[in-house]
């Protein structure tokens, strides 16, 4: 879920940029309206309204230079001498808001809308400001008001449209692109991406997907769209259909290294290995300096229970990668500590220290490592270390915590520790388990019991949080489902004697169980 959240986030950003962009570019537009103007202009052939024609053209020499002070000088130049000129008063607004002078401007367009009330340049650059500021209810009443004039102004309804969604108002953008949708002008593969992006947004992924599709029926060479049909298939689970997607992507875009780096992963997921690895193998001929694209290979292989040739993998990085050590001894560390090679991965964590001596997650590594050798005083001194460092450290605060429950000790510190994680991550399945834990072996059963239900509810395939919830509901008296729980417990992780040993140590004592021999 967080994956996915995390991906469709990244979708409306690109969207809110997009807003950005069309933005400027309008503005631009306008610019370029304006460079016209000058025959607009009500200059009578006097010698003061001839000399403020001179100041607009230089404004306008200065502003194609990028020399936008010096256009702002020669347009305040040529109000003094026309200030009933509309059109100064917008360039110099402009001018100014692009200079990032935001209230100056804003004077001048209102300056400019007293002059021509009717028009509706000046309502388009105060909504620009408005938004700029994120001033975004603002910015809609003035999109609104060039609506109740023109109720097919295609700009100012795109504009609106775009706002809501940037306020998160999901519903009433996609209102505002139907109707769109429904002109002839609006039939662009803009809008059908947009409300793809708004359906997904709001997890109608079927609606998302007929848009998307739509796009790219205007627009087949529209690579965001393919990628956002990726990305919903992929939350959905149709691994087949994301792989087809991001593959079109790539036929558009053959050498987009993070959507190749992304389809690895995907190929994974899919169950296709060998393609995952083939993936990674040509990122590597691309870049052979990139260290994210070992790592993740090596994290392929050690999935595989290869962890071997993950070392091997990285080994190969170190020698061909100058950049990003840092990431190359916390991939290697994790490896080796698979490898119960304790003492080499403690040595890679050390080497990010001696450049970075408060690096969290560096200490935080080597904790772990001290823990599962069972050095117990220097795992909780390295969690203690990690802390002072970021005292809102979730997953220090979460470690230290559940091994203090694991042994019985300092439960009333384990608690607070644990439950500030979950000041931090409150749905976290895996936290809520340890405060659980933490409350049984304090010997609050009902309170454990609450947490660890819960846990079992966002975390249904981990093994430990079954077995936790055995544990309780066995001590509760509650026979049937702590064997229940146990045996999935079991089939999880069947290496666990310990849990089969309760199972028949139970069955054994017990004439009430009524449950089948596996």
């Amino acid at each position: 879920m967080t994956n996915k959240i995390y991906k469709l986030q990244i979708l409306v950003w690109l969207l809110v940029f997009g807003y950005t962009a069309s933005s400027h570019a309008a503005l631009d537009t306008k610019v370029k309206e304006i460079d016209n103007l000058a025959g607009r202009l009500e200059i009578e052939k006097g010698k003061v309204l001839s000399q403020a024609l001179a100041h607009y053209s230089m404004g306008i020499i200065y502003d194609h230079q990028d020399k936008i002070e010096d256009a702002i000088r020669e347009y305040r130049e040529a109000i003094k001498l026309d200030p009933k000129a509309k059109v100064l008063h917008i360039r110099l607004g402009a001018d100014l808001l692009m200079s990032g002078k935001t209230e100056a401007a804003m004077a001048e367009f209102e300056e400019a809308e007293k002059l021509d009330p009717d028009g509706v340049e000046a309502r388009f650059l105060k909504a620009l400001t408005f938004a700029m500021l994120k001033r975004f209810d603002e910015a809609a009443a003035e999109y609104k008001k060039i609506i109740e004039k023109d109720p097919n102004n295609l700009k100012a309804l795109s504009s609106l449209a775009d706002l809501y969604i940037i306020q998160e108002k999901m519903l009433e953008a996609a209102s505002i692109y139907e109707k769109l949708l429904e002109t002839k002008e609006g039939k662009i593969p803009l809008l059908y991406f947009n409300l793809g992006v708004i359906y997904a947004k709001i997890e109608n992924a079927d609606k998302a997907i007929e848009y998307f599709k739509k796009a790219i029926e205007l627009a087949p060479q529209y690579i965001e769209a393919y990628i956002a049909l990726g990305v919903i298939y992929e939350g959905k689970k149709d691994y087949e259909n994301a792989i087809k997607n991001y593959e079109e992507a790539l036929k558009i875009s053959p050498v987009n290294k993070k959507l190749y780096q992304h389809l690895g992963a995907v190929y994974y997921e899919a169950g296709r290995v060998k393609d995952a690895i083939q993936n990674y193998e040509f990122l590597i001929s691309l870049d052979p300096e990139d260290p994210e694209v070992y790592i993740d290979l090596a994290y392929i292989y050690v999935k595989e229970k290869d962890n071997k040739k993950g070392i091997e993998i990285l080994q190969n990085a170190f020698t061909k990668s100058a950049k990003d050590k840092e990431k190359l001894n916390l991939a290697m560390g994790y490896v080796l500590s698979l490898e119960k090679r304790y003492g080499e991965a403690v040595e890679q964590y050390k080497k990010i220290l001696e450049k970075e001596p408060d690096n969290a997650q560096a200490n935080f590594l080597i904790g772990a490592v001290y823990e599962k050798e069972g050095q117990w005083e220097k795992a909780a001194g390295q969690f203690r270390k990690v802390l002072k460092i970021d005292p809102n450290n979730a997953e220090a605060c979460n470690y230290l915590g559940y091994m203090f429950a694991e042994r019985g000790e300092n439960l009333d510190e384990a608690i607070e520790l644990i439950k500030k994680a979950l000041n931090v991550e409150p749905d976290n399945g895996a936290y809520i388990d340890s405060l659980g834990w933490a409350y049984f072996k304090k010997g609050m059963i009902e309170e454990a019991l609450a947490e660890l239900e819960k846990a079992v509810s966002l975390i249904e395939d981990d093994a430990v949080i079954r077995d936790h919830l055995g544990d309780i509901y066995h001590e509760k008296g509650m026979a049937e489902k702590a064997v229940s729980e146990w045996r999935k417990a079991l089939e999880l992780d069947g290496s666990q004697e310990a849990i089969r040993e309760k199972i028949d140590k139970l069955l054994k004592n017990s004439q009430n169980v009524s449950v089948t021999q596996h």
